[in-house]
């Protein structure tokens, strides 16, 4: 062998032996793979992958995914799941709660109380949960949904166990019965309903708004009337199951823009009242709301406009207003946070909660 050659070997050698410490994880790693290829070897495979042999595992298995999860975000339990029907949820622990949290293996709430102005108060609550069908509504009648029969909101929650509950769009009030609601999968109506905003929350905890029932129609049949979708319809243009659905509104943010406000949208736009809404935040993350007002006289409580820029302001990417006055109310642990602080309660048909899976 000529010298130039020899001279190259010796230094190809050097270079491979000052590489070794950089390349090789640890002796232990070494061991471990030379353990598994016996293995292999065993079960009767015949190549050796040296790039496993001499290079750490991070470079040599690109297939190996590792889940990170998001802030805040849990653990998966699936074996915790709960059912799409209207079964309780896990009865909450009660010494979970603390005055303004309630935390366990499934759940977080985070409870705050706000003073907008003198007379009126904002109750919070921040909810991050495991799987999305912790996200459940309750009604008064499971077995005949479109009865008008109602009761007071602790009075229906203390059925379903929530660990944090507030009051639904009290679908009985319309008496034209043009809504489109659907509660925990199962139908009362499908009907659109060209004056209202719609939302539909399906089986993944994720919502979505219908501007005046804008995208829900599926044209028009013989007679010129609007021929409405329903479950199945939505499902198979969306790819996900529709698990609850709600008419009442506004929508006050979607798709993490404020929506535009609507001067003629019912239930008193401009004025001040005991108002209640649901946003989502992120992934299987939400927030409830109920603005709590002295009376309905107008001296205190929220307009729909400053509602909306309240939920876009604590960084809700979508939101949506439900029944107030009266109606509004909320259930966090055995207290009840009333939308109006002096006058009578009107019972209701049905909430909106959120449970604990942990067994």
């Amino acid at each position: 062998m000529k010298l130039p050659v020899r001279i190259l070997m010796v230094l190809l050698c050097i270079a491979l032996i000052a590489a070794i410490p950089f390349v090789v994880s640890s002796p232990n790693m070494l061991y471990d793979v030379k353990m598994e290829l016996m293995n292999e070897e065993d079960e009767g495979d015949d190549e050796i992958d040296f790039g496993r042999l001499f290079f750490s595992t991070a470079f040599a298995e690109e297939e190996l995914e590792v889940e990170e999860l998001e802030d805040g975000q849990f653990a998966s339990h699936p074996e915790w799941k709960l059912p799409f029907d209207f079964s309780a949820g896990q009865e909450p622990k009660a010494d979970h709660y603390t005055d303004n949290s309630y935390e366990d293996e499934s759940i977080r709430v985070r409870f705050e109380t706000r003073d907008f102005d003198e007379g009126t108060r904002i109750f919070i609550a921040y909810v991050q949960i495991a799987d999305a069908s912790q996200l459940r509504t309750g009604v008064y009648k499971p077995d005949k949904l479109a009865s008008s029969q109602a009761k007071p909101i602790m009075s229906i929650s203390n059925k379903y166990h929530p660990v944090v509950a507030i009051n639904g769009d009290n679908y009985t009030n319309d008496p034209k019965k043009t809504t489109f609601e659907y509660r925990m999968g199962e139908m009362i109506r499908s009907s659109g309903n060209m004056k209202k905003d719609i939302l539909i929350i399906d089986d993944q905890g994720d919502f979505h708004l219908y501007i005046k029932s804008e995208g829900l129609s599926l044209g028009k049949n013989k007679k010129g009337k609007n021929v409405w979708m329903k479950a199945e319809d939505w499902e198979k243009e969306n790819g996900r199951k529709l698990v609850n659905a709600f008419t009442f509104g506004p929508a006050l943010v979607k798709d993490g823009e404020l929506v535009e406000y609507d001067e003629g949208y019912g239930y008193n736009p401009g004025g001040r009242e005991p108002r209640t809404a649901i946003g989502q935040m992120g992934k299987l993350s939400y927030v409830l709301v109920v603005v709590q007002a002295e009376d309905r006289s107008g001296s205190s409580g929220m307009s729909q406009r400053k509602l909306a820029e309240f939920m876009y302001e604590i960084g809700c990417k979508q939101a949506f207003n439900l029944d107030g006055g009266n109606t509004a109310g909320m259930v966090f642990g055995d207290k009840e946070y009333k939308g109006m602080l002096n006058g009578g309660d009107r019972d209701i048909t049905d909430i909106i909660y959120f449970a604990s899976s942990q067994p």
